[in-house]
């Protein structure tokens, strides 16, 4: 999914193929309608310039009436004799600056926690690229918002900046998770005349993530616990400072005379 930003021109394309993937030359001429993910339309029907056999493009320059957000670009041909379905569009985000700032300072330096693993583990040549890193740090804010006791809708905008090392080593584990059940892929049983050769290491991923994620759950609950003490002002949730009756009867006696 590619990024754009405000303010410069950028270009969307698609790619007109047939049943077995190989690029058509429509005969007729190519439109192309981009929506905002609430349905608000931002161009409509909009000729599309031809480029290569088959490939075609819009040319956009997003402003200010562009929202932050994710787009959708679809495609038709005004030839009758060329039935084009497009199930899921051409989806683009227009993203903030800093927000991709504050993305790519956590790229980096989860980035530089995986390449640790390089000698250890065995992911030469197999290091994740900076839009799976950026999937990794979207579940790992994700699995932040949605961890107790607070309930937050943070973005990375959002997200204190001492909250950062929590949410990289979330996106870190998604990764190692990722890595290994490529590595898993690989393994085999072989034998022949007698010989057999086994190569397994399910075993240990396993051992290995469970203490990974039970060390980082106790990490984020922690976090989560000081965040809310902090900013939500949930501290009844968690001393006897609560303001709810001891018992349902004294409850419904109401207040003691002793009181």
């Amino acid at each position: 999914m590619r990024i754009i930003y405000r303010s410069q021109n950028e270009r969307i394309f698609a790619d007109f193929k047939d049943e077995n993937g190989v690029s058509v030359q429509p005969s007729g001429s190519i439109y192309v309608t981009i929506q905002y993910q609430d349905g608000t339309t931002m161009m409509s029907n909009v000729l599309a310039t031809h480029y290569l056999a088959g490939r075609y493009f819009v040319q956009i320059a997003p402003d200010i009436t562009w929202q932050y957000g994710y787009y959708g670009a679809w495609w038709r041909c005004d030839n009758s004799d060329l039935q084009v379905t497009q199930d899921i569009p051409n989806v683009f985000k227009i993203e903030n600056r800093s927000e991709s700032i504050i993305k790519g300072v956590m790229a980096e330096r989860v980035r530089s926690m995986l390449y640790m693993h390089s000698d250890m583990g065995g992911f030469a040549n197999k290091y994740p690229r900076d839009r799976e890193i950026l999937d990794y740090l979207q579940e790992s804010l994700n699995w932040w918002n949605a961890h107790p006791p607070a309930v937050t809708f943070h973005n990375f905008m959002d997200v204190p900046e001492s909250y950062y090392a929590i949410i990289e080593e979330g996106a870190v584990i998604k990764a190692l998770i990722a890595l290994g059940i490529y590595e898993a892929g690989k393994h085999f049983a072989y034998s022949d005349n007698g010989l057999s050769l086994t190569r397994d290491r399910s075993g240990k991923y396993q051992a290995m993530y469970a203490g990974l994620f039970q060390n980082y759950i106790l990490s984020l609950k922690a976090m989560r616990t000081k965040y809310a003490l902090d900013h939500v002002h949930a501290r009844g949730m968690f001393s006897s400072t609560t303001g709810f009756p001891r018992s349902l009867s004294r409850a419904l006696r109401g207040t003691s005379k002793f009181a």
